[in-house]
C-alpha cells in the first residue's frame, strides 16, 4: 500500500504569488531609502568633485615649470665656400656656401625635443648657419669640422662644438638651416670662431655682445 501525500493551502517561497509582491515590497524599500537620501549623495558627488578640481589646480600652480631662456643674440652674415662632401664623406667637386648668420649666447638649448639648462656657470654659445647648395643633385657639408672656438685671448686652445650633426645633407638647388653649440663659461670674453678646413687656413670672426 502506498503513501498519498496529504494536500495543503501554504504558499512556498518561490511560489508565484509569494515572490511578486515581495520583489515589488523590495524595490519600494529601495526606492525609498534612495530617495531620502538622495540629497546627501549629491552632496557627497559634489564634495567629490570638488576635491578633484582643487587637486588639480594645486597639481598645476605647484607643478616645475622651464623657465623661459635668456638669450643674447648678435647678426654675423659671413659667407664662405666649402668642398661638397658625398654620403660616403668624400668630395665631390662642388661647393656648399656656408654663411654664418648669427650667433646666440644662452642659458638654454633644445635637442631632439628636449631642453637643457646649463648649469655650473656654464652657457652655450649657438652658431646659427645657412648652408646653399646651387647643384642639382643632393650634397653634404660637415660643419663641426669647419668651425672652431677660443675665448679669453687663449690662441692655444681650440674648441670643437659640442652640439652639431654630423654629415648634414642640403638637398638640390636648396638652402639648409642648421646650427652649432659650444659649452662656454659664463664669463668668456673675447669670444673668436675660426672658420675654416681642418688643414687649411682659418678665418677669425669676433664675436661681441652688447651685454
Amino acid at each position: 500500500m502506498g503513501f498519498l501525500m496529504p494536500m495543503t493551502d501554504d504558499k512556498t517561497i518561490f511560489d508565484p504569488e509569494v515572490v511578486i509582491p515581495n520583489t515589488k515590497r523590495f524595490f519600494r524599500f529601495v526606492f525609498s531609502l534612495l530617495k531620502r537620501r538622495k540629497k546627501l549623495i549629491i552632496i557627497i558627488v559634489l564634495i567629490i568633485l570638488a576635491l578633484a578640481a582643487f587637486r588639480f589646480l594645486l597639481a598645476r600652480r605647484y607643478s616645475p615649470s622651464t623657465p623661459k631662456p635668456k638669450v643674447v643674440a648678435v647678426s654675423v652674415d659671413k659667407s664662405f665656400e666649402f668642398p661638397a662632401l658625398s654620403n660616403q664623406g668624400k668630395p665631390t667637386g662642388n661647393k656648399i656656401r656656408l654663411k654664418i648668420a648669427q650667433v646666440e649666447k644662452t642659458n638654454q638649448v633644445i635637442v631632439k625635443d628636449q631642453t637643457f639648462t646649463a648649469k655650473n656657470n656654464k652657457l652655450f654659445l649657438i652658431v646659427n648657419l645657412e648652408m646653399k647648395n646651387d647643384a642639382t643633385a643632393p650634397l653634404n657639408l660637415l660643419p663641426g669640422d669647419l668651425i672652431r672656438l677660443t675665448y679669453n685671448n687663449d690662441d692655444n686652445n681650440k674648441y670643437a662644438p659640442d652640439l652639431h650633426n654630423n654629415l648634414v645633407l642640403i638637398s638640390a638647388i636648396s638652402t639648409k638651416l642648421d646650427r652649432v653649440g659650444f659649452v662656454i663659461p659664463d664669463g668668456a670674453r673675447n669670444l673668436k670662431l675660426l672658420i675654416g678646413e681642418l688643414e687649411g687656413k682659418k678665418e677669425s670672426i669676433a664675436v661681441e655682445f652688447s651685454s
